[in-house]
C-alpha cells in the first residue's frame, strides 16, 4: 500500500512530503492510524510543524510522538526523506 507523509508549518512555513510503499495490511494501517492520530483539541503552536498521513484518498493529522516502537524506523526514514513541495 502506498502512503504519503506531509509536513506543514514550521518557522519558515513550507510544505514537504514523501511517498513510499509499505507492506502493511488494511487492519494494521487502521490500528496504526488510531494510535498516532493527533488530538484535535491540542492547540496549534506558532511556528510548529504539523504532519498528516495520506493512505489512499484519506488524510489523517498525526502526532509523530505517538508512533509505536515497531514503526519508529519507518517514520524516521519518512521524516528524513521529506522533500520540499513547490507551490503550484
Amino acid at each position: 500500500m502506498k502512503i504519503k507523509l506531509i509536513r506543514t508549518g514550521g518557522f519558515i512555513p513550507i510544505t514537504k512530503e514523501v511517498e513510499t510503499e509499505v507492506n502493511l495490511t488494511d487492519k494494521e494501517m487502521d490500528r496504526l492510524l488510531q494510535v498516532i492520530q493527533r488530538d484535535h483539541v491540542s492547540p496549534r503552536i506558532k511556528d510548529g510543524s504539523y504532519y498528516k498521513l495520506t493512505v489512499g484518498s484519506s488524510s489523517t493529522p498525526i502526532d509523530l510522538e505517538k508512533v509505536p516502537d515497531e514503526y519508529k524506523k519507518l517514520f524516521s526514514k519518512l521524516k528524513n526523506d521529506l522533500k520540499i513541495v513547490k507551490p503550484g
